[in-house]
């Protein structure tokens, strides 16, 4: 087949990984993909991509009036030009992958191949202003064949606009996250967490959280992890770990006591499972993590936007040796259900049958 996904970009995240792997697992079974995307060669480098990729130059001119307009009025400019030049870009295919709400629309407008939508969450959510949120709203009444990468999308859209859609769950690399002889320095309980400014992943909650552990234990360190340290004031001392390596990431987990996700929404995060498959034991919240996370049998599931019952949770699990043993066996065999092959099998299998869909119903 000839498979293109178009990307809004091609920087390090997490759901661009999930794509590049999916790409690069559909290569090696020998078909033919590129990869569309906003951007440059450079964006691409941290990852070994063996794809064909395309890139549409970003404008940055219109990226510094975005910026300025953001700030100032809060008005959102969207790169429609770019938009129009990613549809123009997109080669001739049998499948046409959209991968962000924007890129549906490049898709859609293209007019080539098997249309596709690989949702990796509900992207309404990512906005604040009601027109951008209507504005990624409407690519899921696009005639694009929809996938949802959890349980908790799946359910989503269902509930929202009456879809059942196939669910195509990322996977990780077990060639990297797997337990790890790692060696603290100091005696004291490890707490780790992904920080990110972004307000919905719960940093802010996971800070607070760790202020009530530390007032009863004096014997606890906080340490987070990310590409930037986020600027939020925390009333606790913490270390802040810059942009780790896979394999300094691994050894991270692996010496991790307690690993927490304070998210108030996910769809399917990849951190807590890495952490489960290096044996760290995880508190998250719910809402994205319901295809690997079960509460009290491989890890401790709280609300969110709860710090107390987060602080809960991980006094537990400090509290409890046992419990903590416990999901160190459970999280590995876990995570050991969730692998790339798995991932691309899924995948292979869905064009496959849209084609030979397509082409019975053009006969």
């Amino acid at each position: 087949m000839k498979i293109n996904y178009v990307l809004f970009s091609t920087t390090l995240t997490g759901g661009v990984r999930v794509l590049l792997e999916i790409a690069n697992g559909l290569v090696s079974r020998g078909h033919e993909v590129t990869i569309t995307s906003i951007g440059s060669p450079d964006d691409h480098k941290w990852f070994p991509l063996k794809a064909k990729i395309n890139y549409v130059p970003s404008n940055k001119l219109v990226r510094r009036i975005e910026s300025g307009l953001n700030k100032i009025l809060g008005i959102k400019v969207y790169p429609y030009s770019e938009i129009e030049k990613l549809a123009r870009l997109i080669p001739d295919c049998d499948i046409n992958v959209a991968t962000f709400c924007l890129t549906a629309f490049s898709v859609f407008r293209s007019g080539k191949g098997v249309t596709f939508y690989h949702m990796q969450h509900y992207e309404p959510l990512f906005f604040n202003d009601t027109y951008s949120k209507k504005l990624a709203e409407e690519t899921y009444y696009l005639p694009l064949n929809k996938i949802a990468n959890s349980i908790w999308l799946k359910n989503l859209m269902k509930e929202k606009y009456g879809y059942d859609l196939p669910i195509v769950n990322p996977a990780i690399d077990h060639n990297v996250f797997y337990p790890r002889n790692a060696q603290k320095t100091g005696n004291k309980f490890r707490v780790l967490c992904f920080g990110k400014q972004t307000r919905w992943k719960g940093f802010p909650e996971a800070l607070q959280a760790m202020e009530l552990v530390m007032k009863k234990r004096n014997d606890v360190e906080f340490i987070a992890y990310g590409m930037e340290r986020p600027s939020y004031k925390s009333s606790i001392p913490y270390t802040f770990i810059k942009s780790p390596s896979d394999d300094e990431l691994a050894k991270l987990y692996s010496s991790a006591d307690v690993m927490i996700c304070p998210s108030w929404y996910e769809s399917f995060p990849l951190f807590p499972l890495e952490a489960m498959a290096c044996g760290a034991p995880v508190v998250t919240t719910p809402y994205g993590t319901e295809d690997y996370a079960f509460h009290e049998k491989n890890c401790l599931v709280v609300p969110p936007k709860d710090p107390r019952a987060l602080a809960d949770a991980v006094l537990r699990l400090l509290d409890d040796e046992d419990l903590r043993e416990e999901f160190k066996k459970e999280g590995p065999k876990t995570a050991r259900q969730f692998t790339w092959d798995k991932t691309v099998d899924r995948v292979e299998s869905l064009f496959k049958h849209a084609i030979s869909t397509n082409e019975k119903a053009g006969a």
